[in-house]
Formats: C-alpha cells, structure tokens, sequence
C-alpha cells in the first residue's frame, strides 16, 4: 500500500505465518524448521497477475504459479526475529512443541491452530515445487529475477505489525532496529478475530 510516497506493508494478521511469528515471541521460542516456504511479496504477486492478465497466451499456455526465487525456509522468516531484537531462543521442533503444549492458553496466537502445529509441523508444512517456467516467461526474467521475502523485507513487515499492534515492540536493544512505518494512525491489523 502507498500512502503518501510511503510504501507500508499490510497482511493479513490471520494468517498462519504471522500467527506463528506472534506466537514464537510469545512463546520466546522458535523452532528448527528448515522447510521452506512459498512466500511472495504481494506487490510482486500483483505485478504477475497483472502482466498475466495483459499478456497473450502462448503456446497453451494455461497456468501461472508464482514461486519465490530463492524460497524462503521457516528458519530464515523467524530467525528474523533474534536478529531485530525479539527475546527469543531456537530449539529443535520436539522441544518446541513440548514447551507450546505447557504455555497453550487462549492468548498465544497458535491457540487456534494447536491440532496443526501439534501434530508434526516439519512433516505437514513443506511447500511444493511449483514449475513457475510461465510466469517467468510472462516477466520475461530469469529463475533468479523472481522476488522472495529476504532479511530487508522481513524487517519492513515486523515493523509494519508492530505499528498495527499485532506484535509488541522487541525487547532486547542489542537488535536491528525495525523500519519505523509512518502511517497517520491509520494502520490496523486486520484478522479474522482482530488479533
């Protein structure tokens, strides 16, 4: 979204990235989870849907997944969090796990999900290998021209949903500090319960 000049990031705070974000600061730990993860920024997945919808299909061509180049892995989206001052430790997912099952109150936001995150998260998130050879082709760029959320862009996101109130400001000082997002009072978190 612009606002101003100024690019502000928006999400979806309902989503299941996000929740697990919140819920590993509010846990203070994060897994080891090395699956990765089809995360696009949106403004890229708008850029493709928009060229796709001008562009003519070619050679029967039909479909147009989009796929981050490089994929991001869940320890690179939340080992985000140490580095931009987030008190919280990694540890292997069993641990994890164990130590979600002791703090599972209504306010942690993977609440709502335990049945998934409880049940075997390594083995039930890995993301597909998408053929993205189409949208590549609609963009006209090479395998590596395609955008992927990367240390920078997570920053800008943290720092969105810390403005929007969805997450609380990191509590360490020894971190990067996080985007300051100037919105006017005007960014929110939308979810489907307002968390």
């Amino acid at each position: 979204m612009r606002l101003r000049g100024l690019f502000i990031p928006v999400t979806n705070t309902d989503d299941f990235i996000w929740r697990m974000v919140k819920g590993c600061i509010q846990l203070g730990v994060v897994p080891n989870i090395n699956n990765t993860i089809n995360m696009v920024p949106v403004d890229h997945v708008a850029l493709c849907t928009s060229l796709a919808a001008v562009t003519p299909v070619c050679d029967g061509m039909r479909v147009l997944h989009i796929q981050a180049s490089p994929l991001p892995t869940f320890n690179s989206v939340l080992s985000a969090l140490w580095r931009y001052g987030y008190a919280v430790e990694g540890c292997e997912y069993v641990e994890w796990r164990v130590r979600l099952e002791r703090h599972a109150v209504e306010d942690n936001a993977l609440f709502p999900l335990l049945h998934f995150v409880l049940d075997d998260l390594p083995t039930s998130t890995k993301a597909p290998e998408l053929d993205d050879r189409n949208t590549r082709g609609v963009l006209q760029l090479e395998p590596d021209g395609v955008k992927s959320v990367d240390d920078e862009l997570m920053g800008k996101y943290l720092g969105w949903l810390v403005a929007a109130r969805f997450l609380p400001p990191p509590s360490r000082s020894d971190g990067s500090a996080l985007p300051v997002m100037d919105g006017d009072g005007v960014m929110k978190a939308h979810g489907r319960r307002g968390i």
